[in-house]
């Protein structure tokens, strides 16, 4: 049996492989080779995999995508399809691969986190996405390596409703990033204990890779809540970076406020300190810049809530630095990023049409913030990033 799986396991990678080198037509006969003997991964889902491939008809994948049909028995998977991602307010299509093995963690529960929702907010409009993280064995094309994406959301696929279906995230890519230039943005960009608290859930050999899952499941809540990003999406809401800037913001701080409701201080403020190595020590460095960039627009938000609740400040050397240098500290520096979020959010369930977000989500960054996210975070950490597109 081992045997079998060794050989399974190369003949996968064999069809990422082909699937890179453009050759398709080798990687659907492999698939429907791999789908008459498969013990990993759900013959079904092969089968209709080079069918779509063949056709180029990815509706035919929508269904078991979104039930998470797709993962095996142990839970390897194997997904193949055209995947979009945004550079620079530029949309960049690539026939692309992943392969890989889900790791087994399920906290917070998605139960837990809809009674919260609709605690705060009397209704639930959209299923919360799941996040599911897992380690990558083979991959190409805009989920492969540093100039792809490491969190893979479910709408860049190309399967009607894929809105729906589970958000993956890389723990290897992520952990890859976070050990390379990221971990160096962050001791750039923030004085030394300040870097340190920022950094310590991220180097906890034991928890880390959880941190990183539950912060991206409380933010996928974050999505869920108010309209919910898919009517958002539907609607064509996101007509340019900035509100769609806003709202990554929003759910960012709308996961801080999951996390302080669900977990003790101490674990909460670990979760901000991931999200604040990712916004600052990564997506602050996307090439879109400012007048151009989602995640770096968010990443400026942030910042000016920061300056706002007056949990940050500018030492004499040129660098950022928490005034409390604690966990729970950490959780009270987001207090306003958490009061605005559910402000807003409740402000948009009450609007009359849809597209009263375009007067919503507006956030006024003073020239003072915008001065320092350029020379103390961007500049800083110019040349780290050159492949961050």
């Amino acid at each position: 049996m081992k045997t079998v799986c060794i050989e399974e396991q190369e003949l996968t990678k064999q069809i990422v492989q082909e699937i890179q080198k453009g050759e398709v037509d080798k990687a659907v006969k492999k698939l429907r080779q791999q789908a008459a003997n498969s013990s990993l991964l759900p013959p079904s889902w092969l089968l209709k995999t080079a069918d779509a491939l063949e056709h180029n008809n990815w509706s035919i994948l929508s269904e078991e995508f979104i039930n998470m049909d797709f993962i095996g028995k142990n839970g390897y998977f194997l997904i193949i399809a055209p995947y979009r991602i945004s550079r620079q307010c530029q949309g960049k299509v690539t026939l692309s691969a992943i392969y890989g093995k889900m790791h087994d963690n399920q906290e917070p529960s998605i139960e837990q986190l809809e009674h919260l929702i609709r605690e705060k907010f009397g209704n639930l409009n959209q299923p919360i996405p799941v996040n599911l993280s897992f380690t990558e064995i083979a991959s190409c094309g805009n989920v492969c390596g540093e100039s792809g994406e490491a969190f893979i959301v479910p709408n860049g696929w190309p399967f009607p409703n894929s809105v729906c279906g589970p958000a993956l995230n890389n723990a290897k890519e992520q952990g890859r990033r976070f050990s390379g230039s990221s971990r160096e943005c962050i001791q750039k960009i923030f004085e030394y204990e300040t870097a340190n608290l920022l950094l310590g859930p991220l180097e906890d050999e034991i928890n880390g890779e959880r941190y990183r899952h539950v912060d991206t499941q409380v933010h996928e809540a974050g999505h869920a809540s108010g309209l919910g990003f898919s009517f958002k999406d539907k609607n064509l809401l996101f007509q340019n970076y900035s509100y769609a800037g806003v709202e990554e913001w929003r759910a960012d701080s709308l996961g801080f406020e999951f996390a302080a409701c669900t977990l003790p201080a101490q674990e909460a403020g670990k979760l901000v300190a991931v999200n604040f190595c990712i916004r600052f020590g990564l997506d602050a460095h996307r090439l879109g810049g400012l007048e151009k960039d989602t995640d770096v627009y968010a990443s400026l938000v942030s910042l000016e809530y920061l300056f706002q609740n007056d949990a940050i400040y500018v030492t004499k050397n040129g660098q950022l630095a928490l005034r409390n240098l604690s966990y729970p500290g950490l959780l009270q520096a987001v207090e306003l990023h958490r009061a605005q979020a559910l402000s807003l959010t409740r402000r948009e369930l009450n609007l009359k049409s849809p597209t009263g977000i375009f007067y919503l989500y507006k956030v006024d960054i003073h020239p003072s913030t915008q001065s320092i996210f350029q020379a103390l975070v961007m500049e800083r950490c110019q040349g780290l990033w050159a492949k961050l597109q």
